[in-house]
């Protein structure tokens, strides 16, 4: 057995020593939606959201985690209509639905760009009066500069190719996203012609419908979480993605 299996052991033992566990009578499996995003929720069913969410559920609790991949824009639908118990993951959402309290993810968010087109950057005032397009659902005017012309497509290599192809100056998203949609592209482009530059900064929860059954696996994960990061069983999870541990202490 591995060390942090061992660890995750314990924890669950403290776990059950320390609290009720009565969702483990009332919730035998939970259903988790998601699209495929590289290393956080792999096709093959690897990644530091499947990791964190077995860590938690399956580990301290008992609790299977069943997943099934859909576009972020289902993922949310399924969890509004009580389809689904939780999407990861998400920085925002609209009422009804809520947001776990404690975040699988934080980073930077950035834009890519076209340095012959921009110029030198000046940080978000590079960006005022300017076009930029992001994917449906994932960003909103919240995320840029007042004033800025907006679009809104179905992929990340769709954005990408119009930033590419002039057809806009910023394509909006996660690093990691932006680079996963440049590997993933068909069209050739002069790579020191093109940046990506930090332009805030946010964190994503998962997210889930404040029922009854909602709520408590709210709490379970939320509690859970602080369990694991107490215990010190999160920094192997995260850094075996190549992820930074979240500031879980300005949560409590």
């Amino acid at each position: 057995m591995s060390i942090l299996r061992r660890l995750l052991a314990a924890v669950a033992l403290l776990a059950c020593l320390t609290a009720p566990c009565r969702a483990q009578e009332s919730i035998a499996a939970i259903r988790v939606v998601s699209p495929a995003w590289d290393t956080f929720t792999n096709a093959d069913g690897t990644g530091l959201y499947f990791d964190l969410l077995r860590a938690v559920f399956q580990d301290l609790y008992g609790i299977e985690v069943e997943h099934q991949f859909v576009p972020s824009l289902r993922a949310t639908h399924l969890v509004r209509e009580n389809e689904a118990d939780m999407m990861v993951c998400k920085a925002r959402v609209d009422p009804p639905l809520s947001m776990a309290r404690i975040p699988m993810y934080e980073n930077a968010y950035a834009v890519f760009y076209d340095s012959g087109n921009v110029g030198p950057w000046q940080g978000r005032e590079s960006m005022t009066g300017r076009s930029v397009v992001w994917r449906i659902g994932y960003y909103d005017q919240r995320y840029i500069p007042e004033g800025m012309q907006t679009k809104e497509v179905k992929t990340g290599t769709s954005a990408l190719g119009m930033v590419i192809l002039g057809r806009a100056d910023f394509y909006l998203d996660d690093p990691v996203l932006i680079r996963e949609s440049i590997a993933r592209t068909d069209l050739t482009f002069d790579r020191e012609r093109f940046r990506i530059e930090p332009v805030g900064f946010r964190s994503y929860h998962p997210v889930l419908l404040p029922t009854a059954r909602g709520r408590t696996i709210m709490d379970l994960y939320d509690q859970g979480m602080l369990r694991l990061y107490d215990a010190g069983a999160l920094g192997a999870i995260y850094a075996k993605w190549g992820h930074p541990v979240p500031d879980f202490s300005k949560y409590r």
